[in-house]
């Protein structure tokens, strides 16, 4: 027997006397592990890379594989990914990365009181790090449970809500840098980050003019989808019953190809008269 073959069979038994009560495989997982995966098959849930940026889960998972290629995608998409398999971790969970040499492992990523590498080796043709999440609550729990209150829209479903008769108010969350920087979408209404909760709650004395009711559906955007999701979770808190936010933000509608416009910042945080929110 090799020692590449011990070395899977020493993993696949580190796994088994784990004894997952669920497992989230994030991509096609090296043979070994495959096989693995398709022991607990009830308690396994597969989805694809593609999918991963996206994914609404409404569990967490003992269990979370990722395999981490450079040739899959460029780096940014596939640490979204990374921050998305780590999302759906339980806490003190076993998250194992899969990954071929040219991509760095996570010690250089996250803090080691966050991730602790506990076994790892060859697997198949990769090698397979495997990491315990701490108990610490993490931003990761934060945007767990702000996303588990949402919806969330790619950019053609906001263009074709955009296009329709029950348009949402879409609020622009970026800063004016970025804004400038990368362009907006026609119509979007700037409400900085640091202001949103201020400007859209009608107990405060800085409303915003565009916002007029409860019931009014509400988009958030940020640049990457992240921010946007916390933003959405607070307007949900406040009282404001149809909120999304877009996913992958304004950068997710650039690379779709969708239409953008130059900024224009002449006329920012106007206020107006209070509406009715009887």
């Amino acid at each position: 027997m090799t020692t590449q073959n011990q070395a899977s069979e020493r993993l696949i038994q580190y796994l088994d006397d784990l004894l997952p009560s669920s497992v989230l495989c994030i991509g096609q997982a090296p043979a070994p592990l495959l096989a693995w995966c398709r022991r607990w098959a009830d308690r396994t849930v597969v989805i694809e890379p593609s999918e991963a940026i996206v994914a609404q889960l409404e569990r967490r998972f003992d269990v979370v594989l990722i395999t981490m290629s450079a040739a899959a995608a460029d780096h940014h998409e596939s640490l979204a990914r990374l921050h998305t398999a780590v999302q759906h971790l339980e806490r003190d969970a076993r998250l194992i990365v899969l990954r071929d040499c040219s991509v760095q492992p996570l010690d250089v990523t996250f803090r080691i009181e966050d991730l602790t590498l506990v076994a790892g080796g060859p697997c198949g043709d990769t090698t397979a790090s495997v990491y315990q999440r701490g108990p610490r609550f993490t931003v990761h729990d934060l945007l767990y449970e702000a996303r588990s209150v949402i919806s969330r829209v790619t950019a053609q479903q906001l263009q074709q809500r955009l296009l329709s008769d029950s348009r949402p108010l879409l609020l622009d969350t970026r800063t004016q840098t970025d804004r400038a920087r990368f362009g907006v979408i026609h119509g979007s209404v700037h409400v900085p980050r640091t202001v949103v909760e201020w400007h859209l709650d009608p107990a405060n004395g800085y409303l915003h003019p565009a916002m007029t009711s409860f019931e009014q559906p509400v988009v958030v955007m940020c640049n990457g989808g992240y921010s946007s999701s916390l933003s959405a979770a607070n307007l949900r808190r406040l009282g404001f019953r149809d909120v999304a936010d877009l996913i992958g933000g304004f950068q997710a509608w650039r690379t779709a190809g969708l239409p953008w416009e130059q900024a224009d910042h002449s006329h920012l945080d106007l206020i107006g008269p209070t509406p009715d929110f009887t």
